[in-house]
């Protein structure tokens, strides 16, 4: 029965559920746990007493939880979305017998079907065995089996109780099984006395059809035990060291591990037992390239408590490497699964004291996944030890129980791929990533000042007198060409090179003037289809020579730059005047920034630009979304994730933006937490190869002449991927990127900016000391080869060094 919530009439409700009851028909009631608010109901609502009356009578009713959009997330939210409708579930049902036996039979979940759903791969962890795609027309029943245990069944026929005779037919002549559905949010439009009739007519057709022969009425909860479907429930086993001096603890700790071993039973030892909440394991889920993990060998696994669940964080004496925390449950009361901060929750029975065999029967009793802990009393007496190893040997032959190593368990549950693996990384680094900087030393100092001479050499030859605007890139080869046009990008990174330049001393007051006055009048804008915008691009030797199209990425940087130009100067009042003469708002369609071309509006959303610019728009007043911002109303470990499937969709992303924003707003949390993904995964390439991994968007002194360098988080392996603005595939190919792999210049120094690390360090000091030319600094250092764009530099890049050793500066202050 489908579509129960907080709508349906429970007098309709109460009499379909009395014609399948009193039956002894087995009825599965497809419950949405969560109002129309989201909020979890609670015990004290109609429905839940309802069900809870049910469930108390052991009437043969069970629920199943309804996640509409379960199939369309990923596996890491598959998890926290069965986790956390499982637990509503469990709310809801919380009057003591109820309580316990929904913890049993909460092992099925239903969703809204799709044409092409994701694998369920992330709710197993919570303990679920059977996905229920609910059909929107009646179609035949098929299966999947999943190398988890996990049995989706799609198709099955939907029915209106209404006109019914009771006689049901499978989906299809040589169907071997059919799931029937009905609706609940139909029984309202039935009148009360109709309905009941009906339900009662259609009920006993079905129990006369089983009487006959013809069905056999199966529970939901039971589908997965068919033989077709090779169910197997996980038992992990945990032995508990004995005392030092007790002998005969010792003794039957000593043969009950030699037995377990003898027959081929996996299991893990170690530790005493603790009831203390929040005692668990770190379960190493990621290994260095070349080392599988550890399924053979000693255990990986080590104990842990957690210190403060709501940010993740755990007690231990040692570093953490990548992986998962699990805690164990009660006899009563938590949920199975992966809760919101991101560690495993699972079933946990110990046996203990006499009857170790009764208490093992009991332990593992039902279809649910369980975590045993034996402790060693219950394995000293020889008799009961011997019993318990006859137990454990009739197990070992049952088809339907898997003995697993709890780390393996673990690792199989746990939300696996690319994404998953970069959160747990990241997280994995975070503790080395925050340090307190170190004041500069006067040699340090001077070192600084010198680069920023190096720096501003670009800005001091390559300006021109007239426009008072830079070329993009300059080849100083012999007969090599200055690109005498800037896009708005440009003259943002001009500007804060400009005011960088004053910050350090570099440029007097007056010529600081001097070289903005010159610079405004440029980017006045131009008027095109009713809308005066910020040009895509203009000549840097004619005044207010440019096309007509606008660039919603750039015209962030640009009113990032001029909003640092505002902060630091006295031309306030002409900015914003100038600012508010661009028609921005109408490029702003449903909160989205979009660029213009050819006249025509495209959306800058889906790109890593979108959130730096977003920040850059409301500087001035003019409300724009990010793709960024997903972090509200979730934990912090959901949040991430959120982050990351979010970037991952976008595609590879380097330094920049981001470290931009720390040097000229501040940084959101959103920013900070993808750079330390972006570090920690350089750091992660370094220590496992020794390259000097310092990734980002810049020039090249060969074709394509410009690439986006970035992390790809969705990739399989840790991969730098690469990207052109014509986007041609050849220039993504794995031979490309290998011999074009650049250390970008002006990322290396804003990593010494932003992050104190002995890394950041070693990339400033290998870059300082080759990429130094005559005009600047160049763009880039060939990774493979260590030679520098040695003739080929750019304003971005010395723009974007000035900045970084400004900021640098001040904050060694």
């Amino acid at each position: 029965m489908t579509d129960i919530n907080e709508d349906v009439s429970i007098p309709h409700l109460i009499a379909v559920i009395d014609a399948f009851v009193d039956r002894n028909i087995p009825l599965s009631c497809v419950v949405n746990p969560f109002d129309k608010h989201g909020r979890a109901h609670t015990a004290r609502s109609k429905l839940a007493q309802v069900l809870n009356g049910y469930l108390i009578g052991n009437s043969g009713l069970d629920v199943v939880p309804y996640v509409p959009d379960l199939q369309s997330l990923s596996e890491y939210f598959q998890a926290r979305a069965a986790h956390d409708a499982v637990s509503a579930m469990q709310g809801m049902l919380r009057s003591g017998k109820a309580a316990r036996k929904s913890a049993s039979v909460l092992q099925a979940i239903a969703c809204t079907d799709l044409e092409k759903p994701a694998a369920p791969r992330g709710v197993r962890s919570a303990g679920i065995l059977n996905l229920l795609s609910v059909p929107a027309q009646s179609a035949p029943v098929r299966s999947e089996t999943w190398d988890n245990g996990v049995v989706r069944l799609y198709g099955g026929t939907l029915l209106s109780l209404k006109d019914l005779e009771g006689k049901v037919q499978a989906a299809g002549p040589s169907a071997s099984q059919n799931i029937v559905y009905f609706s609940a949010k139909d029984f309202s439009a039935i009148g009360l006395k109709q309905l009941k009739a009906a339900a009662v007519r259609f009920a006993s057709g079905l129990s006369q059809q089983e009487l006959d022969g013809d069905v056999s009425l199966l529970p939901v909860t039971d589908i997965q035990l068919r033989d077709t479907y090779g169910f197997k429930r996980m038992v992990c086993l945990h032995i508990l060291h004995p005392q030092e001096y007790d002998r005969d603890q010792l003794s039957g700790y000593s043969a009950f591990t030699k037995f377990l071993q003898t027959a081929g039973i996996p299991h893990s030892s170690g530790g005493q037992f603790s009831s203390k909440v929040g005692s668990g394991f770190w379960v190493p889920t990621e290994f260095p390239r070349g080392n599988a993990g550890a399924s053979s060998g000693p255990s990986s696994m080590y104990p842990v408590e957690i210190e403060n669940r709501s940010e993740a964080k755990v007690r231990t004496v040692r570093p953490l490497g990548p992986g998962i925390g699990v805690t164990f449950l009660a006899e009563t009361g938590g949920t199975q699964g992966l809760e919101g901060a991101g560690f495993l929750q699972f079933p946990q029975r110990v046996v203990s004291n006499s009857g170790a065999a009764e208490a093992f029967r009991s332990a593992t009793a039902g279809t649910g996944d369980v975590v045993v802990l034996i402790q060693p009393e219950a394995i000293a007496f020889p008799p009961e030890r011997k019993a318990l190893e006859s137990l454990l040997k009739d197990m070992l032959r049952d088809q339907g129980t898997k003995f697993l190593l709890l780390e393996e368990f673990v690792r199989a549950v746990a939300p696996a791929g690319p994404l998953p693996a970069r959160l747990r990384k990241t997280a994995a680094a975070m503790p080395e990533l925050i340090k307190t900087r170190q004041n500069l030393s006067n040699a340090g100092r001077q070192e600084l000042l010198e680069d920023a001479r190096v720096a501003w050499q670009y800005f001091e030859k390559f300006t021109n007198p007239r426009t008072g605007l830079c070329p993009a890139t300059v080849d100083f080869t012999p007969g090599g060409r200055h690109h005498e046009a800037v896009t708005m990008w440009d003259v943002g990174s001009h500007i804060n090179g400009l005011v960088a330049a004053l910050q350090i001393g570099l440029i007097s007051q007056a010529n600081f003037d001097t070289a903005i006055r010159k610079i405004l009048p440029n980017i006045t804008g131009r008027t095109s289809k009713g809308r005066h915008l910020p040009q895509g691009w203009i000549r840097t030797d004619r005044r207010k020579w440019g096309n007509r199209d606008f660039d919603g990425s750039d015209a962030g940087r640009l009113l990032a730059a001029l909003d640092n130009l505002r902060r630091y100067s006295k031309f306030g009042e002409q900015l914003a005047e100038l600012v508010s003469s661009w028609d921005l708002q109408k490029v702003i369609i449903e909160g989205e920034i979009h660029s213009v071309t050819n006249g025509e509006l495209e959306t800058s959303y889906v790109s890593h630009s979108a959130h730096y610019s977003a920040l850059a728009f409301r500087r001035w007043g003019v409300p724009a979304k990010s793709p960024y911002e997903v972090f509200a109303n979730r934990s912090a470990a959901d949040g991430q994730m959120a982050l990351l499937e979010a970037a991952a969709r976008i595609g590879p992303f380097g330094a920049e933006p981001l470290l931009l924003e720390a040097m000229e707003m501040g940084m959101s949390k959103e920013s900070a937490y993808l750079a330390d993904v972006l570090f920690a995964a350089q750091l992660e390439d370094f220590r496992e190869t020794g390259r000097l991994i310092c990734v980002s968007e810049g020039p090249i002194d060969k074709s394509p002449w410009f690439l986006y360098q970035g992390l790809q988080l969705d990739a399989q392996e840790r991969t730098w991927a690469f990207d052109t603005v014509g986007q041609e595939p050849e220039y993504r190919a794995p031979e490309f990127r290998e011999e074009n792999l650049v250390i970008s210049s002006k990322a290396a120094f804003l990593w010494s900016a932003y992050q104190p690390h002995e890394y950041s360090e070693k990339l400033f000091g290998f870059t300082r000391s080759v990429a130094k030319t005559r005009n600047g600094f160049a763009s880039s250092i060939y990774l493979k080869t260590g030679r520098p764009t040695e003739a080929y530099t750019d304003l971005n890049t010395n723009g974007v060094i000035l900045q970084a050793i400004a900021h640098r500066l001040a904050s060694s202050d």
